[in-house]
């Protein structure tokens, strides 16, 4: 018998803005390192005026494969609270 585990329902877009900064969270289902990696790039390209675009994403069974980034944010100030 399989355990039950959280996951994501569908693909969506959540917005806040926060003293004058703007926060959009993406978030997608993916299945693989390189279909994640293809989402990223999707949404740095529509956000070409984004100063960061921090991200992380857990992948596998056993979420085997975990990728973070702060990208240019203090270090384990973004990737790892997301992920």
């Amino acid at each position: 018998m399989t355990e039950p585990y959280l996951t994501i329902a569908k693909n969506t877009t959540y917005e806040q803005t926060i003293k004058k900064s703007r926060f959009i969270c993406y978030i997608a289902r993916v299945s693989s390192d390189e279909e994640a990696q293809q989402f990223i790039a999707s949404i740095q390209a529509a956000n070409k005026k984004a100063t960061h675009n921090c991200f992380a994403y857990m992948i596998g069974d056993n979420d085997q494969i975990q990728r973070e980034s702060d990208n240019g944010e203090p270090s384990g100030t973004a990737g790892i609270p997301i992920l």
